[in-house]
């Protein structure tokens, strides 16, 4: 195995990890308690027995029930953020500087050229490791805790 894929593969797997901590350290609690908040205010809806009243109620409390539902799709889209512009940095900093060739044994149009030992070249084969670890490692970034139902 090359040098540069074991890079591109650590450094796929580093910047997973440090989302995931960013997420873990920063979100998660701002996350949990927004959701609790939400589901309190749904058990509360759940225990009035009268349509009406329930009705009434739900009227009172939409207002700040929309904005936990709101601060809570931020900050999950917050994350993803995140994500994407790390990929991006990732992307940058291994396409500039780390060239890895991957050689296949059969003819892929358009992604691979003949070599002189008789096998197929990858073009751009560092992009394609990147490609695979991220495939490999994304599930680790976007691991949460949050409690379901």
């Amino acid at each position: 195995m090359e040098l540069g894929t074991i890079y591109i593969f650590l450094i796929s797997f580093l910047s997973n990890f440090i989302v995931y901590l960013i997420y873990k350290y920063y979100f998660y609690g701002k996350i949990s308690n927004k959701i609790s908040l939400v589901e309190k205010y749904e058990e509360r809806l759940k225990s009035i027995a009268s349509s009406k009243r329930r009705e009434k109620t739900y009227k009172k409390i939409s207002k700040e029930l929309e904005s936990y539902i709101s601060s809570i799709r931020y900050y999950m889209f917050l994350r993803s953020m995140i994500l994407v512009g790390v990929y991006i940095v990732d992307l940058v900093i291994i396409l500039n500087y780390l060239n890895t060739n991957i050689y296949l044994p059969f003819y892929i149009p358009y992604l691979t050229v003949k070599s002189n030992n008789g096998e197929y070249l990858m073009l751009n084969g560092s992009l394609f490791e990147f490609i695979a670890s991220y495939i490999l490692f994304t599930p680790l970034s976007l691991r949460s805790n949050l409690k379901t139902r």
